[in-house]
């Protein structure tokens, strides 16, 4: 688990104020790598470079990046796991290894496979390889989206990282605020596809690969969901299955040489980890995060504070050493900077700074920490595949738009009046629904669809990279394994509601694994009070939005006016938009001195 970074010149050979470019963009991500750090220069115009956190062959320095080949034709950076690294180092032996890392196995799975490498790859990964024999540099992310690369590009060159933020700070290269993505990112809590806020910044897609050479770049996709038998029913077989590669996911990760933990929520997902880790014989530590009603958030509130009852009798019965966190409202709302102070690309999310400081937390005693994220998105754990089931299909992405706004009752076009964001997201709904146009798609799969490509990638991910890693800790989520993936993908969609109940076969397939009482309890989410956001410590700093300097307002985008109306609506649905406005402004006040024109290299 790394930062990587690279600088593809198109035009002129790297130049000595490039390396002290690449020093930067590195020393900007020093706590994703704390262990080493290298730099090197592939080519006249290619240069990559490094940060390390050691996780797998943990203790051995040769494993550090950029790592080469014995020959010297192949350099790589890395960042993730490859959980299946083992297996494929028994079908590559004829290859020199010098180190245990599954970043050599990367190395060596392109030497024998080329391009096709990345299908054998299962894990989580983001990496740039580059080939001295074809003089090619090839960036590639994982299928499921845990692991990001960003780019910036223009006709002069590439230039990549793990992080936006560093991009944005890089006094080399001019930035402008993207207006298109500002406006998605206010509607819908963040940016689909390969978007971002600056128009200079775009994210390579999860499951896709960019390729440079000196004279041409090309992007493929290697990674869809593959389609199952869609109109299966034999469900004894498919609970077997799906049991067998949530076990399965599990275990490949279960290879640890550092210390680790376990967010434990008191859901199935988080409790089918525990449970499979206990199975294979390890012990655990867990981490549970809830409210204490103090200030605006008052024992009668009708909002769930916290799931502590579920996380503590699970640790309890499947020995684990369990830790309970608290937080007040200001507690909160000084997380809520935190996550401002870090967070590159604008995320409204509201469960950001409860994982702030559980990571805080955990990262004191483990480098590794899992959690139960995936299963949600593609097992319709939250009914909304239910919802649309009847939707067609030419109406879907509007129908999905509208559903995930959370926005209350607030008018969108009034709020951002130069900007139609709706249509902005529901084109790139459509264009997901495309990757999967001869599937007999109904709405309910569709969601699942939707939530895959979306908002498990660019919202659950996205988070949950960038606030561990900002701890230097490792963050793996076993249920989402391409395994599980594709189980998902591979019955009756009805078949995810069996018996009227959300996950259905999920959860009936998860009967041997977990306390029923866990496998019976309906989904609750991240519990955020919804007072929250009329809490004392959030209205003094939601104050900024109004204030002659709003960045946002400044922009054009949002209409002060629409602004003033939609904070004195008293609906908590309303209000919970000024999180994500208040998030949103902290960060590009902190980002705005870097957008200017700089100079060039």
């Amino acid at each position: 688990m790394c930062s990587i970074a690279g600088i593809f010149n198109k035009k002129r050979p790297i130049a000595a104020a490039q390396h002290d470019e690449m020093a930067s963009l590195l020393e900007a991500m020093h706590h994703r790598g704390p262990d080493a750090r290298g730099a090197l220069q592939c080519a006249s115009w290619a240069l990559l470079g490094s940060n390390r956190l050691r996780i797998t062959d943990a203790g051995n320095p040769g494993a550090d990046m950029p790592l080469t080949s014995i020959d010297g034709r192949l350099a790589i950076v890395y960042n993730g796991e490859i959980y299946n690294h083992c297996d494929l180092r028994g079908r590559l032996s004829g290859f020199p290894f010098r180190t245990a890392s599954d970043t050599e196995v990367i190395l060596a799975a392109y030497e024998a496979w080329g391009l096709a490498c990345l299908e054998q790859l299962e894990g989580m990964f983001a990496f740039a390889l580059f080939d001295r024999a074809t003089q090619t540099g090839l960036i590639a992310c994982d299928p499921t989206g845990q692991k990001t690369v960003y780019l910036w590009e223009d006709d002069d060159a590439l230039v990549f990282a793990s992080e936006i933020d560093p991009l944005i700070k890089d006094p080399y290269r001019r930035k402008d605020w993207d207006l298109d993505g500002l406006a998605e990112f206010t509607a819908h809590r963040f940016i689909l596809g390969s978007g971002t806020h600056i128009r200079q910044i775009r994210k390579l897609e999860s499951g896709t690969w960019l390729a440079r050479t000196p004279e041409r770049q090309e992007t493929g996709r290697f990674y869809r969901i593959p389609r199952g038998d869609l109109s299966r029913t034999d469900v004894p077989a498919i609970r077997q299955e799906i049991e067998e590669a949530v076990v399965d996911g599990c275990r490949r990760t279960f290879d640890l040489e550092v210390p680790y933990g376990l967010l434990l929520s008191g859901g199935i997902d988080s409790t089918a980890v525990l449970a499979a880790a206990r199975r294979a014989g390890l012990e655990m530590r867990t981490f549970s995060i809830g409210f204490r009603p103090t200030g605006q958030l008052l024992p009668r509130s009708a909002s769930v504070f916290d799931e502590f009852a579920y996380s503590r009798a699970l640790a309890r019965e499947l020995s684990a050493k369990h830790t309970e966190i608290t937080l007040s409202d200001t507690d909160y709302c000084a997380y809520l900077d935190r996550w401002i102070a870090i967070a590159g690309e604008p995320l409204g999310s509201q469960e950001a700074p409860c994982l702030i400081r559980l990571f805080e937390e955990a990262g004191r005693e483990a480098r590794v920490i899992f959690s139960g994220s995936g299963p949600d998105e593609i097992f319709d754990g939250y009914s909304y595949g239910r919802a649309m089931a009847d939707v067609p299909l030419s109406d879907l992405a509007e129908r999905y738009d509208a559903a995930f706004r959370w926005c209350g009752a607030a008018d969108l076009g009034q709020l951002m009046p130069h900007h139609d964001a709706a249509r902005l997201t529901t084109a790139k709904y459509r264009e997901i629904l495309s990757l999967y146009r001869d599937w007999p798609l109904d709405g309910l799969q569709a969601v699942q669809l939707l939530h895959f490509h979306g908002r498990l990638v660019v919202y659950e991910f996205r988070q949950m990279d960038l606030i561990s890693m900002r701890h230097s800790v490792e963050a793996r989520s076993p249920l989402a394994s391409t395994g599980l993936v594709r189980s998902a993908f591979s019955f009756q969609s009805k078949l995810k509601q069996l018996d009227g109940h959300e996950k259905g076969i999920y959860k009936q397939a998860l009967a041997d694994l977990v306390p029923p009482v866990i496998a019976s309890r309906k989904k609750q989410g991240f519990p955020i009070p919804a007072e929250m956001w009329f809490s004392r410590p959030f209205l003094e700093r939601a104050a900024i939005l109004f204030e002659p300097g709003c960045v946002l307002s400044g922009t054009g985008l949002i209409d002060q006016r629409a602004l003033r109306r939609l904070w004195e609506d008293p609906d908590p649905a309303t209000r919970n938009l000024f999180s994500r406005l208040y998030t949103a402004e902290g960060i590009l006040r902190r980002q705005a001195p870097h957008l200017a024109p700089s100079r060039a290299p």
